[in-house]
């Protein structure tokens, strides 16, 4: 009798479903809890009695998901609903999962973590419940007792929970070597979510974290070589964090402690030692008390820096301010009057030899690697310029430009090394001791003497129309100080560069956090050499107005022999006495070689112009 019944009641709501579907409007209107009872008349569960109708899919009804053919059929157990697909209703969700890193490899279906979804009610999910659904599959000693979720679960909503991280439907899937740093497309999609959540004060303020510490990492040679665009090159968030271990360096596990930290350096370096590990990865170079060396090398950056300019800036707008005064407005030749090198019949100007080949050809090649050094090395150094991204691309991308920048290098420290055999060979000739102090303070040195320091107050005082110009030798104090500011740079920077080049064998010599200076240095002093050489250096040689557009002499060797008499009256009256002057006469050069070398040294000087301006714009915006 019952199973007739229940026959009877089958085959009437198999007629009610077919009825209910007969269009969307009826359907809408169907009653959703009488099909729902007529379902539980053999679904005899109390879950689905009392629980479902209350559920958030109760007003759905059974029919919603479930969808029976022949009821009779399924009543007899011959015939399983069909499921209906979850992205009939959660269509954004749905559409989102199908590129979900658990669906296209695990084959992961919404119910897998979806459970008990006759019992669901509409709430939000918390943090920690995202925690603990995702710690039921995936490992709770790795991501909750040493990252972020066990502060989570701790009750603070500051912290990181799955999804904020990895979101919910769509989680990317990323590859890797096994132990080796992420891969580009892992650190572009995870760096940001790590500095938006570590760059914000409050954040940080609240749960007692450095608010800087994303920008310190932007600092260092790992952050800006991701700002320009080739995070696959260097270190990101994740790289030396791991994925979830969050530990502090005080704590055994963590990856940051003393033995982690060379394990970690060890996916990206080789062949370094164990103290190469302390190289700070957030430098903060205002801070005397956590980093005192650091601070000290950027203090005493800053004064160099800004004394050298304030004196040569100043020297440079006086100079210009005269020469401009008594060449352009009272027609009177200021210093180093220079005449056209040839007459216009042809007749050579008489001339006489400055340089000697050999120079000439180390200037040019000082030229070109010192432009190589600043167009492959000032985008790095500025990395969040709008230009800086365009112009690592022009020299092919960060590996390619860290290869001509190293070109650059070996010339300039070839170059340096070869004028120090030069200065040697001038201070003892052929093997010679006696007379090297007269040959070092002599009028044929480049080293500065108690002269120069007078040329210097005659200069100023001509410059504020107190006195005469001062009668200059072979070379001037402005000369000596850029001879002796390539020492100092190479020093500075090449000593730096070389350590930054081949940071693990330099950690046999120094700490890790050396290396921290060594950037500092580097990057400093290529600033100061670069500003000083397209603003001062330019302007002493080729833009002061009895100059402009250039001072070929270096480019020709030769200068004309009114110039030298004008410019450097006292090498002049020393030659001529000697008998000298008649040896270095020298044919002028001819009109084809004066236009190469007026093309190549407007050319660079152009050339300085514009990355001077890059440089400004960069500093100022």
């Amino acid at each position: 009798m019952k199973a007739g019944i229940k026959i009877f009641l089958l085959a009437l709501l198999a007629g009610c479903i077919a009825a209910g579907a007969a269009s969307p409007a009826e359907a809408a209107s169907a009653d959703i809890s009488g099909l729902n009872a007529r379902c539980v008349s053999c679904h005899e569960d109390q879950v689905y009695r009392t629980a479902f109708p209350a559920s958030v899919h109760g007003r759905n009804g059974c029919a919603s998901c479930h969808k029976v053919g022949d009821i009779l059929r399924h009543a007899r157990g011959d015939e399983k609903p069909a499921m209906a697909d979850c992205g009939v209703c959660h269509g954004q969700p749905a559409g989102n999962y199908t590129r979900d890193a658990h669906y296209l490899k695990l084959d992961f279906r919404c119910t897998d973590c979806h459970r008990g979804i006759h019992t669901l009610q509409k709430t939000k999910m918390s943090k920690a419940a995202v925690v603990m659904k995702c710690s039921e599959c995936h490992d709770k000693e790795d991501y909750v007792a040493r990252g972020h979720g066990a502060s989570v679960l701790k009750g603070n909503n500051d912290a990181a929970s799955c999804a904020d991280c990895h979101g919910l439907h769509g989680i990317r899937a990323f590859t890797a070597a096994e132990g080796g740093p992420l891969t580009a497309e892992a650190k572009l999609y995870f760096m940001p979510k790590c500095a938006g959540c570590h760059s914000d004060p409050e954040l940080a303020k609240r749960n007692g974290l450095n608010p800087n510490v994303v920008k310190e990492y932007e600092e260092t040679y790992h952050g800006k070589v991701s700002k320009v665009g080739f995070p696959a090159r260097v270190a990101g968030c994740a790289d030396c964090h791991s994925s979830h271990n969050i530990l502090p360096p005080g704590n055994p596990q963590s990856i940051l402690s003393p033995e982690g930290r060379v394990a970690m350096c060890g996916k990206c370096h080789s062949g370094f030692a164990p103290r190469f590990a302390n190289y700070i990865a957030h430098p903060d170079h205002s801070d005397p008390k956590k980093y005192p060396a650091l601070y000290a090398t950027s203090i005493f950056m800053i004064v160099l820096i800004v004394g050298v300019f304030i004196f040569f800036w100043t020297h440079t707008v006086l100079w210009w301010r005269k020469s401009y005064w008594e060449t352009c407005l009272r027609k009177k030749p200021g210093p180093g009057k220079n005449e056209p090198e040839q007459c216009e019949a042809g007749e050579s100007v008489p001339q006489v030899q400055r340089f000697r080949p050999l120079y000439r050809i180390m200037h040019v090649l000082l030229i070109i690697s010192f432009f190589m050094l600043v167009m492959t090395g000032i985008p790095l150094k500025y990395a969040d310029a709008d230009w800086a991204r365009a112009l690592i691309r022009l020299w092919g991308g960060v590996p390619a430009s860290g290869v001509f920048h190293r070109i650059g290098a070996s010339m300039l420290i070839i170059l340096f090394l070869y004028t120090i055999w030069l200065s040697l060979k001038f201070l003892f000739p052929k093997g010679q001791v006696k007379g090297w102090l007269g040959r070092l303070f002599g009028p044929d040195s480049l080293c500065p003497n108690l002269k120069d320091l007078r040329d210097i107050r005659d200069m100023f005082l001509w410059f504020l129309n107190k006195g005469d110009m001062p009668k200059l030798d072979r070379y001037t104090y402005w000369e000596k100080f850029d001879f002796f500011a390539v020492f100092w740079g190479m020093f500075a920077i090449g000593l730096s560069g070389l350590m930054l080049w081949f940071p693990e064998k330099f950690s046999y010599i120094f700490p890790g956090w050396f290396l921290n200076i060594a950037a500092l240095v580097h990057s400093e002093e290529a600033l100061l050499a670069a500003l000083f050489i397209f603003t001062v250096h330019f302007f002493n040689n080729h833009l002061v107005p009895n100059k402009f557009p250039l001072e070929p002499n270096i480019f020709t060797g030769r200068n004309t022999l009114e110039q030298l008499e004008h410019e450097r009256p006292l090498e002049y009256e020393r030659l001529k006495a000697s008998g000298e002057l008649e040896k270095l006469r020298r044919p002028a050069p001819g009109p084809r070689e004066m236009l190469a070398w007026r093309i190549f040294g407007i050319g660079s000087w152009l050339l300085g112009v514009f990355l001077t301006i890059l440089l400004i714009w960069a500093i100022v915006l």
